[in-house]
């Protein structure tokens, strides 16, 4: 989830208590309050359209005897019941190799680059249910663990996370989670990631392989059952799998990215998605750390196991098309496009963002939908 460095004043800053001990490190409380007003598509139900977000984060941080160093931070969303947003454990060998664990944070990993391209705020599938494809599911699972090793000052690098269940919840010492099944593990390689107040470039590769206990295709090799009989397994047709490549660059003010992924959900079912196929672009101007504008369009183009799907006279025998549907039967494209902007007034910061998904995008006709929302955050 990629945002300018600079222009993030959503997230949290500034230092509300701060100590520190000659061997213990230093301890750290930040925080934030966001007010904002959002409007959705004429279709849907908006309800009340204000709404606040309150977040506490506490930190800690100190040196290892031989180099190095181990980093803390937890966050808590300020509902009523004050329930932990997020958690991570760093550990920095000498500014070139990381170890974490991370439960919520999403920062590291193949999630960390799920849509590399610059925007002012938001991205523009925010506030849209349906969501760009992208590689970010096993980092973002709560309870992965991440080993990256980065080339110092030239920003090459490498990491790989392992998520050992997929979709699983914050997990106390001690305790488990059940999840969805199954492990995953991601890979991210940066061949170039070089950045300078006036010039920067990155460009890498990431990939993403998911390992369900069990698969329509395990079944048929251990059990020996017919394709007749495998067309009702319910699981993952094979073990999942995505890849996604990516390029930004930056000029002085003028940000410009885009990215391409590839996934294969692996879906069984008849009228499950074969492939989806993704293209993100767009363009930021950034002046000094005060005010930032962009804009970004997205293609998101479907392939489904059935071509007769959408198909009037389409007749089906044992999982099996009669006859071949037209290609608009077989794929579907989801536009998306949008613009942020943000002011920044030191711990004042005003923010906006309007998205649009049109196709089949939200679940509903090819009428183009749109989540409106203009926010205000003090960040302390």
């Amino acid at each position: 989830m990629n945002k300018l460095k600079n222009i993030g004043i959503s997230a949290l800053a500034g230092s509300l208590i701060s100590l520190s001990a000659a061997e213990a490190g230093g301890v750290s409380v930040s925080g934030s309050w966001e007010l904002s007003y959002t409007n959705l598509n004429h279709e849907k139900v908006t309800g009340n359209k204000l709404g606040m977000n309150k977040n506490l984060s506490f930190g800690a941080s100190g040196d290892v005897s031989d180099g190095g160093g181990v980093t803390w931070a937890t966050t808590i969303g300020g509902s009523d019941a004050l329930g932990l947003s997020s958690a991570s454990m760093n550990i920095n060998m000498l500014g070139i190799a990381t170890l974490a664990y991370d439960s919520g944070t999403g920062g590291y990993g193949a999630n960390a680059v799920d849509n590399i391209v610059p925007t002012a705020w938001e991205e523009i599938d925010y506030g849209l249910s349906t969501g760009i494809t992208d590689v970010g599911a096993v980092s973002a699972t709560k309870g992965s663990v991440h080993f990256s090793i980065n080339a110092p000052k030239a920003g090459t690098g490498f990491s790989v996370s392992y998520a050992p269940r997929m979709n699983t919840g914050h997990q106390a010492d001690g305790a488990t989670g059940e999840g969805s099944g199954g492990a995953g593990v991601d890979v991210v390689i940066d061949f170039i990631n070089y950045d300078s107040t006036l010039f920067g470039w990155r460009f890498g590769v990431a990939g993403e392989y998911l390992m369900p206990e069990m698969t329509c295709d395990r079944q048929k090799k251990d059990l020996a059952i017919s394709n007749t009989q495998l067309h009702s397994c319910q699981g993952k047709k094979d073990e999942p799998y995505a890849g996604t490549m990516y390029t930004k660059l930056h000029i002085g003010p003028l940000h410009l990215g885009t990215q391409a992924t590839f996934k294969n959900p692996q879906d069984n079912a008849v009228e499950g998605i074969l492939n989806k196929r993704a293209i993100v672009g767009g363009a930021a101007l950034v002046f000094g750390d005060t005010l930032s504008l962009s804009y970004g369009e997205a293609w998101d183009r479907y392939r489904y196991n059935n071509r007769n799907r959408a198909s009037a006279d389409g007749i089906y025998s044992h999982g099996t098309d009669d006859f071949l549907g037209s290609d608009f039967n077989e794929y579907e494209t989801i536009r998306y496009r949008g613009w942020s902007a943000a002011l920044n007034l030191g711990p004042l910061a005003l923010k906006g963002t309007r998205n649009k998904v049109g196709g089949k995008g939200e679940g509903g006709s090819s009428a183009p939908k749109s989540h409106s929302e203009v926010n205000l955050s003090l960040a302390f």
